[in-house]
């Protein structure tokens, strides 16, 4: 009896690793990130580079093509005097392809496109701005399990601005941040 249940274990053991393998990754996911948000060209005159934090979430539509919604919020000073609070939040949907696929442990590589908003509040003006946006980006990530990964996430918003509300008709707005990503 003792023989018949080793050898039934073993053969359970035996085709059970391969169905495991088969299983699809996860569909969802969700991102914590922070990091750096750098103002370049015309609005690099008025803002400083500063502090970012923010979130995304994602759905594998395809092993290939990913939707995904992401928030960064930057904080930054005036470039003036470093006293005046100017604080940018991003909205942006996005649509990834994915160029080096996700597997359960090592890398996985996707540029994304996307539009949204973005808007600018600075400390002590009467009102916020919010502007319509387009986005350029990558997801690198490093996956640990099919669950939890390392996600690196440069981003380029490009905020098509009022140049009499923030000085340019084009404030181009980099959010660099890295964080975790748990896929379920």
């Amino acid at each position: 009896m003792h023989r018949i249940l080793a050898i039934a274990g073993l053969g359970t053991l035996a085709l059970a690793a391969p169905l495991a393998a088969q299983q699809p990754a996860p569909r969802f996911f969700v991102e914590g990130l922070a990091g750096v948000v750098v103002p370049t060209f015309d609005i690099a005159d008025v803002a400083t580079s500063g502090g970012a934090f923010g979130a995304a979430a994602g759905f594998r539509i395809s092993p290939r093509w990913v939707l995904m919604g992401e928030f960064d919020y930057g904080m930054h000073e005036d470039e003036a005097t470093g006293t005046v609070d100017i604080n940018t939040s991003h909205y942006i949907a996005k649509l990834g392809y994915v160029l080096v696929p996700a597997r359960e442990r090592g890398w996985e590589v996707l540029v994304n496109l996307g539009v949204g908003a973005v808007t600018f509040d600075v400390d002590g003006a009467p009102d916020s701005y919010t502007y319509p946006a387009i986005n350029a980006g990558a997801k690198i990530a490093y996956n640990f399990s099919r669950s939890l990964a390392l996600v690196l996430s440069p981003q380029g918003d490009i905020a098509f601005s009022d140049e009499d509300e923030v000085t340019t008709s084009n404030a181009w707005v980099w959010p660099f941040t890295a964080g975790l990503r748990v896929s379920f």
